[in-house]
């Protein structure tokens, strides 16, 4: 479950680099307004599709050869100097990033868990929208074949996929996957 820390004041993205320095690799904290999440463990599903989502955008990448993008998990985005949230996958321009947050985010995927969905569905939605590289927002379930996207063109209204057939089509990325291979192996089923 995600339970904030409760500090007297709140932290700057700064803070929350050097807090997170002192804590286990293997806990996953966030930043949002200020406040650092500590997130749960993600569910066998919630890991499974982040896997396939990632061997599928790096599939498209590869098969391209001459992107200028690079799907990669757990980097940090910083929002402002109080919010540094972490998609489950981002997509950003290919280079060697130094540190452990950006700010020039192409696309945006959660995987959408229990505790996290309405700060996934609105907030994280709403905040990443903000940032002017931008271009896709997508919200995977992982309990039911669904995906909600949002993208700058549609002025980040939604569109919703529920089919295995379905695609979902990343224009600023030159690049299109079938759901099936998002839920490729989950045990999921149409309807």
């Amino acid at each position: 479950m995600g339970v904030p820390v409760h500090l007297l004041q709140s932290m700057t993205v700064e803070d929350f680099l050097g807090f997170t320095e002192s804590r286990p690799d293997e806990e996953r904290w966030e930043l949002i307004d200020g406040e650092p999440i500590l997130n749960a463990s993600p569910s066998y599903l919630h890991q499974k599709i982040v896997g396939n989502l990632i061997i599928a955008l790096s599939a498209v990448e590869r098969r391209k050869r001459a992107t200028t993008w690079s799907a990669i998990p757990g980097i940090g985005v910083r929002l402002s100097e109080r919010s540094a949230p972490v998609p489950d996958v981002l997509v950003r321009p290919k280079d060697y990033l130094a540190g452990r947050t950006c700010d020039d985010m192409i696309a945006a995927f959660e995987v959408l868990s229990p505790k996290t969905s309405d700060r996934d569905l609105h907030w994280k939605r709403q905040a990443y929208a903000s940032l002017p590289s931008l271009a896709h927002y997508v919200v995977i379930a992982q309990d039911a074949i669904e995906v909600a996207t949002y993208a700058r063109h549609r002025d980040f209204r939604e569109q919703r996929l529920g089919s295995l057939g379905a695609r979902l089509d990343l224009d600023a990325l030159d690049a299109s996957i079938k759901l099936s291979e998002i839920y490729q192996d989950t045990g999921l089923q149409v309807g």
